[in-house]
């Protein structure tokens, strides 16, 4: 008779945040088709699905640095693609090493959010504005890295959605991730 050895909490960490990390990936990455198909952003349409596997694993492993590194993946493998497809239209490197950067940065401001969010407060409604704040963090760094990474950055279809469209991409962001949020607990209560 074999038994397993337990899994450490280190150990359990990083299987969590790295299959929520390929999860992001992969939705990141269909994020392209769906722009390309519907003529929307890929970081406003999927909304949804793009803040689901940041909150959810914070949710499971009650633990500052899970939202940070489930964009590692992200962070790491999105270098080339954006080297590739962005690095003509930016004024240097340091633009393709800041996109890759604000998927951390976004996650940290989820982890931080967690963090400090008050105690008072179920967790039902701290998973949603958990929620909510990250499909803030979204806009707001993505707003940040299309208006200065770039040589013109009104040309961009993306920007148009961050300017003229914050009517609607805002809220969407904000809603979609307050839903995601509320999913997340809803999950993490089932498990």
């Amino acid at each position: 008779m074999t038994t397993t050895p337990p899994v450490s909490a280190r150990q359990q960490f990083w299987k969590t945040v790295l299959l929520f990390g390929a999860i992001h990936f992969l939705v990141m990455s269909l994020g392209i088709f769906v722009e390309s198909g519907s003529g929307g952003c890929m970081f406003i349409i999927p909304a949804y699905f793009m803040i689901l596997p940041v909150v959810l694993p914070i949710l499971i492993l009650r633990r500052v640095g899970a939202g940070t590194a489930v964009f590692l993946p992200y962070a790491i493998l999105g270098f080339y693609p954006t080297y590739y497809f962005e690095f003509p239209k930016m004024f240097g490197l340091w633009g393709v090493v800041g996109w890759c950067l604000i998927g951390p940065l976004v996650g940290l401001v989820a982890d931080l959010t967690y963090k400090f969010l008050p105690r008072r407060f179920s967790e039902r409604w701290c998973a949603i504005i958990l929620g909510a704040v990250t499909g803030a963090a979204i806009f707001a760094t993505t707003y940040v890295a299309l208006a200065t990474f770039y040589r013109e950055p009104g040309l961009g279809a993306h920007f148009r959605y961050f300017t003229t469209g914050i009517y609607f991409s805002l809220p969407w962001l904000i809603v979609n991730g307050g839903f995601a949020g509320y999913t997340a607990y809803a999950l993490n209560k089932r498990v």
